[in-house]
């Protein structure tokens, strides 16, 4: 609830920061993408939630506080705001209310300005938690300064009704200050007739003067002010007690006064009130074992005013079993009665910042706590891909040449990398990879270097082995009648690449000499050349014959089935004729 700032944008940034969320979830922060949808769900609903119950405690609010803010309105309408923002308001309660606002007129008064405050009236002890948000609301964004607590002791039939209604106000104080988001400086004023001297509503030497002690800290600190007949007057308390310093001055006061007896009777009424005020109101607001926290008291005071006194109330009949004196009765006071303006005259003032200028600073923070995160993340996703596309690189760097598949594969992911480098550097990097971040275009020569190095291995070429038995004749270089049949898938396969270089190699076994089975493998090689040319049409230039005669045997020649296989004709097909595959026409070299 502290976060219920009526002049605070508080829906506002709550939708702001939750775009930045977003903003960042799913455009730049390194989270994979269900992750990202999942929290940016859960964020949408948080948001909603919490813009649904603002409105629903913003409406609540405003038709609980409408009668207050009229009031306020009404009575306060010339102040400008500046001053309403800088000038004291407490919020009164407690006892005789009417005899401190109604001041002689018949119409019932909730707000009074003047004696250096706004002073808000408050009947009822339970309103003060929407009565704090609306002055909140009103005064653009500030809390109230304090709640002052007036107690009359004459008007409470005992003490345990006294303590009740003091219980009742500190869980509303208690409540104000969970709402309001700080803690409320609290002030007790004590209206008690001491004295039967006749009292006068006129501001005049004969008025009652306030006795207390009020401080810019709470009571609990070393540093006091005590209050002595309506002007605060500084004294150091430390090692002493701050109500004997009160006493002192209203002794000091009856010392001044000569003969006048009633400063000595105010003196010793005031002596009375104030060790009653200890015992009963003190302590059932300082009570720690009560519920509610205990009230931050930060000033006290009693004044010779109040309504009529008589033998049995609390104060009177606490007197008479401390001192077996029974006070007399006395009249009320002539109305109306001061407020007690001494008793904040040291109240502290607030450091108020504009809820807009306030809202401007927290949405700077949070752009820049975005900043940092996006500036953080963008730095992740860079290198990401840069160990991403190291990894490839290696990799294909890795793969060895004679695994061809592999490294293609590799090739593409480089291809896709470089792809991807180029295309940022077309169409503008990622929000994901910027702020700075960015250094793919770093890659782009590297990548080209490792695609321009790859060489795609040379094809196998295409070999038809045929039988030299079943072209020719033992010992022979002419093709056998009907022989020709042997070579129709030869000549199919030439036709079907006709771009190719086509090399006729014979062999032989090593039955007779080396030079007669050379000739005898060259002499063949031929005629199939030769026949292949006529049947396919393919200039002779792109044919080439070779004899290896029976240096390259592909069977033991020890045997007839290996003699057999090594009498053979290769037809290949040279793709591009390379370079370190020279071809030569062994029918033009010398035997």
């Amino acid at each position: 609830m502290s976060d219920l700032r009526l002049g605070y944008p508080f829906r506002g940034m709550v939708v702001f920061a939750a775009m930045l969320a977003l903003a960042l979830l799913l455009m730049i922060l390194p989270v994979s993408s269900g992750l990202a949808w999942t929290i940016a769900a859960g964020v949408v609903l948080v948001t909603l939630v919490a813009v649904v119950l603002s409105t629903l405690q913003r409406n609540r609010a405003r038709e609980q506080s409408a009668h207050v803010l009229a009031a306020l309105g009404a009575t306060a309408a010339d102040l400008p705001l500046s001053l309403r923002t800088r000038m004291p308001l407490v919020l009164v309660t407690g006892d005789s209310l009417p005899e401190l606002f109604d001041r002689g007129g018949d119409e019932e008064r909730l707000v009074h300005v003047g004696d250096g405050a706004i002073w808000l009236r408050i009947n009822n002890p339970r309103d003060l938690p929407q009565v704090g948000v609306a002055v909140k609301q009103w005064r653009d964004g500030r809390a109230p300064d304090g709640v002052a607590l007036s107690i009359a002791p004459a008007l409470h039939a005992s003490e345990d009704a006294l303590t009740q209604a003091l219980r009742v106000a500190r869980q509303a104080v208690s409540d104000a200050s969970r709402m309001l988001g700080m803690r409320l400086p609290g002030y007790i004023a004590i209206y008690q007739r001491l004295t039967a001297s006749p009292t006068t509503a006129t501001a005049t030497a004969t008025d009652p003067p306030w006795y207390g002690v009020s401080s810019a800290s709470m009571l609990t600190d070393a540093s006091k002010e005590v209050l002595l007949g309506g002007a605060l007057k500084g004294v150091s308390l430390r090692g002493t007690q701050p109500f004997e310093a009160v006493m002192r001055a209203a002794e000091a006061q009856v010392q001044q006064a000569g003969r006048d007896p009633v400063p000595a009777a105010r003196a010793a009424g005031l002596a009375s009130v104030i060790g009653w005020t200890q015992r009963i109101v003190i302590g059932s607001l300082a009570d720690r074992q009560q519920p509610a926290a205990p009230w931050d008291l930060w000033g006290i005071g009693w004044i010779d005013c109040g309504p009529a006194s008589d033998p049995c109330s609390p104060w009177a009949r606490d007197v008479h079993a401390h001192s077996r004196i029974m006070p007399p009765s006395m009249d009320a006071s002539p109305e109306p009665w001061p407020l007690p303006q001494p008793l904040i005259e040291a109240m502290p003032r607030q450091r108020w910042v504009s809820p807009r200028l306030a809202a401007f600073a927290h949405a700077i923070a949070l752009l820049a706590c975005a900043g940092a995160l996006a500036i953080w993340g963008a730095a992740k996703n860079n290198q990401a891909l840069l160990t991403r596309i190291g990894a490839d690189l290696d990799r294909f760097t890795m793969i060895p040449a004679d695994r061809d598949t592999a490294r293609r594969d590799a090739l593409q992911a480089l291809v896709a990398d470089r792809d991807q480098i180029d295309r940022y550097a077309r169409l503008g990097v990622p929000p994901r990879l910027s702020f700075g971040m960015y250094r793919g275009a770093a890659l782009m020569p590297v990548l080209n270097d490792a695609i321009a190095s790859y060489q795609a291995p040379s094809p196998l070429p295409f070999v038809v082995t045929l039988d030299s038995m079943s072209l020719f004749d033992s010992g022979k270089a002419q093709l056998r009648p009907g022989s020709t049949r042997a070579m129709v898938g030869a000549l199919e396969m030439i036709k079907a690449r006709p771009d190719k270089r086509i090399l006729v190699a014979g062999h032989s076994d090593n039955v007779g000499s080396a030079d007669s089975n050379l000739k005898l493998s060259i002499g063949r090689a031929g005629a199939v050349r030769d026949w292949l040319v006529e049947a396919s049409g393919i200039p002779v230039t792109q044919f080439a014959i070779q004899g290896y005669g029976d240096t390259r045997p592909i069977a033991g020649n020890h045997t007839d089935a290996g003699r057999a296989k090594n009498r053979r004709v290769e037809i290949t097909l040279v793709p591009d004729a390379p370079k370190e595959v020279p071809l030569r026409d062994a029918s033009k070299e010398g035997s």
